[in-house]
Formats: structure tokens, sequence, C-alpha cells
């Protein structure tokens, strides 16, 4: 592609879209806000105030329907991903879709045979795996700062029990696990540099809305790593993840998005050590870089591989959880 910047369609006014990946894509070097859309005229004339995109759409098909957009970030109910994703491809729009990318392994090879058919790209919205913190506590793990890894735990949760909630909605897949706990999952994968050979899972299902509103996944890999993934909508606001290691541990005490001056904690046999890491805004960083994919044939940070083996194991703890 010879161009240098890349026209996006929002499909769905939704709060992340609002608090986070637009005004990544407003922010970012490559992009350009070019359509929004929604289906409640209110949304939309919010959110056309609030970013003046050059055209606004009161239907999704409309937005996927105009020649001058390249790609498109779909941020709609997690149930809602796979069918949009496949349209947006057919209409030959590359794909930043939010996580979890599918709601099962199924859904992830649909949607990127769509992609491949059409000559498009896609990847998922983890926006935190491309921030310079975890690139940091990556580093610092294959380093051998803390010797052979032993035990990662990861822990997202917050109080959040609003019925009328999308998250709240079995329908629309709804649920702890596929909101916050595919973050857990997937940096525990990522340090770990490969798959769990186990896992086991319990939760707690809410009784009106059938939703899982926590759960704890406990995970074994080769050579011996365990993990844990804990998350949950009923419980005190809590972000963070630590590796264990032989000869020192690596505590990383803040949100997965943060922004701005960060920190690592390292405690090995050189003592304890304090990591400041400036961290722009991930959304930014992701919109860029997926720009980057589009316009120079950069490879997405987040490869299929990936989204479909996060995929693969949320798929398995829920059918424990729900058995």
């Amino acid at each position: 592609m010879s161009k240098k910047i890349v026209n996006w369609g929002v499909i769905g006014c939704a709060g992340i879209a609002k608090s986070s990946v637009i005004p990544g894509i407003l922010n970012a070097d490559n992009a350009r806000l070019y359509a929004i859309s929604s289906r409640g005229e209110s949304k939309l004339e919010e959110f056309r105030k609030a970013f003046q995109p050059i055209k606004s759409y009161s239907s999704y098909e409309q937005l996927l329907e105009d020649p001058e957009i390249d790609a498109v970030y779909i941020p709609l109910p997690n149930g809602l991903h796979c069918e949009w994703t496949i349209k947006a491809a057919e209409k030959k729009k590359h794909i930043l879709c939010e996580k979890p990318m599918g709601v099962n392994a199924k859904e992830v090879k649909a949607m990127k045979e769509a992609a491949d058919k059409n000559g498009v790209l896609l990847m998922e919205a983890f926006a935190y795996r491309h921030s310079p913190l975890i690139q940091e506590v990556k580093c610092l793990v294959e380093e051998g700062s803390i010797g052979k890894p032993k035990f990662i735990e990861s822990h997202f949760g917050y109080y959040y029990m609003n019925p009328e909630n999308v998250r709240m909605n079995k329908n629309l897949s709804g649920g702890a696990t596929y909101d916050v706990g595919c973050y857990n999952l997937n940096v525990i994968r990522h340090l770990a540099g490969s798959e769990p050979i186990s896992v086991y899972a319990i939760g707690e299902i809410e009784e009106d809305s059938k939703v899982d509103i926590s759960s704890c996944i406990m995970m074994e890999f080769e050579g011996g790593l365990k993990a844990v993934s804990y998350c949950a909508f009923n419980s005190r606001e809590r972000s963070e993840y630590t590796i264990v290691g032989e000869k020192g541990i690596i505590h990383v005490p803040v949100m997965f998005n943060a922004q701005g001056d960060t920190k690592v904690i390292m405690t090995n046999d050189s003592g304890k050590q304090e990591i400041t890491i400036h961290c722009p805004q991930n959304y930014m960083l992701e919109v860029e870089q997926f720009g980057r994919c589009i316009l120079e044939g950069e490879e997405p940070l987040i490869s299929y591989d990936d989204s479909l083996n996060n995929a693969k194991v949320i798929e398995e703890a829920l059918s424990q959880i729900f058995k």
C-alpha cells in the first residue's frame, strides 16, 4: 500500500472505543478517524460531537460499504465479534478486533479463514502487549534475571455487577473470564513462552445471569512451571501479576494498560530493585503497529496462533466451570 495513513472505521460506540481506542487512533501518527457507526442515534451523536469523524453511519453495514475505509475496529459485545469480523473481511477491510477475538477456537479459526480468503489482516486487540512495560518484563525473564520461572500468578478483578451491562449477558458471551480473565491467560502464556499441558478451572456462576462472575484457572507447563489466573466481577479492584523464579521474583503491581510512569519490582540475589518504565498510551501504540502491518508489511504483534491458543485455554476452562 503506497498511502501513509490508514482510514479507520469504528463499528459500535462502545465504552472502550470512547475511553481508549478512538483517542489512540486520533493520536497515532499513521491513522485517521474516518468513520464511526452506531445503531443508537443518541450514542452516535455523542461520539460525533466528541471525536468529529469525517463520516458517521447509523448502521454497521453502511460503514462497511464505504470504499475509503481501510481498517475497522470492532468493540462490539464478545458474542458479535465473529459475525462482524467475517462481514468486515468480506468487504475487504483490515480488522482490529477487541479481545477476546472469538468466544471459542472454532470462531477464531473462522475469522482467520475469512481474513485470509479476502486478503486482509486480522489482529486481536490486546493493547497491553504493545506497552514497553510487558516488553521489559519479558526481557527480564528471558535474560535469566530471576532464574528459571517456577510460578506465575495473574490477578484481574473489579466490582461490577450491573445486570443491564453486556458483561452480564449470557447470550452475548459475557462473564469475567472472557472480559478480564483473558488478560491473565494471555500474559501467563506470553511469559511462559509455551502452551499449558494441563488446565484445571473452578468458578462462580451468577444465579440470574448465568455468567461466570469469577474464575480461578490453574495451569501446568512443560518443565514444571505452574500458573494461576484469578479474575472477578465481584471483588475489590486489583490488577497485577508476579513471576517467581528459582533465584528471584518479578512483581508488576499496575493495571495492564497503565499509562505514564509505571514500575516493576524485582528481587534477586543482588537485592531489591524498582524499575521505572514510562508507558505511552498503549492503544495508540496498538493502532500504530497495526497500521504499519497494513502500510509496511510488518507482522501483527498478536499473532493468529497466539489468539487461537488463548481461545483454547478459555474454552477448556469454561467447559469445566459450566459442566
